[in-house]
């Protein structure tokens, strides 16, 4: 599932849309939108302004007249923008006609991904967490919360509750760099190691981001680009590998159901 660099990639993709207006709007899959019946749809949508387009976690929003659209991408979705219909639509599971004749379009092979429709973006700000790069996440702020937590960290950093945006591979990383156990308690970690948890997911999503994300299998953005933040990953997806820091294998484990790399020496528990 896109993570939040891969997200932010695919919204600054897109930042030719807005002021344009929708024309009109298409779907062949009936439950594209989450939340509301697709007969419902066109007076909600159709003759819309785009206003803004941005980011909140792992969701990607569209400001419109009187209403917002909120996309998520899930396991296989694309969204993008571009001049003409693809000559293949076996995928393509909605897209809208905007007011210069070009295209938003929404393609997903295994229909997981689509879009909530809502009238203001309340539910959506009180339904998940803070965002890394929205001014109130401090160092403070991170000290504050951890610490009154006891669940093991990795499992407190993929809530989305809690931080939202961070997924498996970023999590990897980010212990790895910050050397801190996926395995341990939130509540036992010192300010040193805060801080460097603090400093290193702002600066790895950042990098991440330059990169335009990582892309393993179905990550793509801007019309079949991809992602080239692989080339970077220090313990994410390198099982049976030496560490780059002190030259041990990178171990494979399951934390919160889900394979965590890390390596053991560098991450003591």
């Amino acid at each position: 599932m896109p993570e939040l660099p891969e997200v932010e990639t695919v919204v600054n993709s897109l930042q030719k849309i807005p002021k344009k207006t929708i024309k009109s709007f298409h779907t062949s899959w009936h439950k594209i939108c989450y939340n509301n019946k697709i007969l419902n749809l066109d007076k909600s949508i159709n003759n819309k302004k785009i206003y803004s387009i941005y980011r909140k976690g792992k969701n990607i929003i569209f400001d419109i007249n009187d209403n917002y659209l909120v996309f998520q991408l899930r396991m296989t979705g694309y969204l993008y923008h571009s001049t003409q219909l693809p000559s293949n639509m076996k995928y393509v599971r909605c897209y809208f006609i905007l007011n210069d004749d070009s295209y938003l379009i929404f393609e997903d092979i295994r229909k997981f991904g689509g879009f909530y429709i809502y009238k203001d973006i309340n539910h959506l700000n009180n339904r998940i967490g803070i965002d890394p790069f929205e001014k109130q996440f401090t160092y403070k702020w991170l000290q504050e919360n951890i610490l009154k937590r006891n669940r093991q960290i990795k499992g407190l950093l993929l809530d989305q509750n809690f931080i939202c945006g961070l997924g498996n591979i970023y999590i990897d990383e980010i212990l790895w760099f910050s050397r801190i156990h996926p395995l341990r308690l939130s509540s036992t970690l010192s300010n040193k190691e805060i801080k460097q948890l603090f400093l290193n997911i702002i600066k790895i999503l950042k990098k991440s981001i330059d990169f335009h994300g990582t892309t393993f299998m179905n990550f793509k953005f801007d019309n079949m680009k991809t992602g080239n933040y692989k080339s970077e990953l220090e313990a994410y997806g390198r099982e049976g590998k030496k560490c780059q820091r002190c030259l041990n294998i990178i171990s494979k484990i399951k934390v919160s159901g889900r394979g965590t790399h890390l390596c053991k020496a560098c991450q003591s528990f």
